[in-house]
């Protein structure tokens, strides 16, 4: 078995059969094929790297957008204030309805000044 590695290891060195191995014919791209190819590949990439860069900034955008949104919300009023504004309005109708009639009443009694001062008035006259 030595031997006969030993042979094969021989033959390897100085081939005897030349016409055993022959050329595979491959189409292995020549050096201009592959340039234009990593040019076009580069290219691609240059572009799919600007639309990360456009998109990017969408979502930039958006998101100070939502930060905005998000602050104006927090801002609006919560049911309770608007419990709380009807209370005040229900108050406010109240203390309207005490004031007219207050101011009749204001009204009435004014009336009755004026009459008790041409009362004086009148009363005055006589005993002068």
């Amino acid at each position: 078995q030595r031997l006969h590695l030993g042979a094969l290891g021989e033959e390897l060195e100085n081939p005897m059969n030349v016409h055993r191995w022959r050329k595979l014919e491959g189409s292995d791209p020549g050096t201009l094929e592959m340039i234009q190819k990593i040019q076009t590949l580069q290219k691609r990439l240059i572009a799919k790297t600007e639309e990360v860069v456009e998109k990017d900034l969408l979502i930039q955008e958006k998101e100070k957008l939502y930060v905005e949104l998000k602050n104006i919300l927090a801002r609006q009023p919560g049911p309770e204030v608007a419990e709380q504004l009807s209370i005040y309005q229900q108050n406010l109708r109240e203390k309207t309805r005490q004031m007219k009639a207050m101011a009749s009443e204001l009204n009435m009694y004014q009336a009755q000044v004026n009459e008790y001062k041409f009362e004086i008035e009148r009363l005055t006259r006589e005993l002068q």
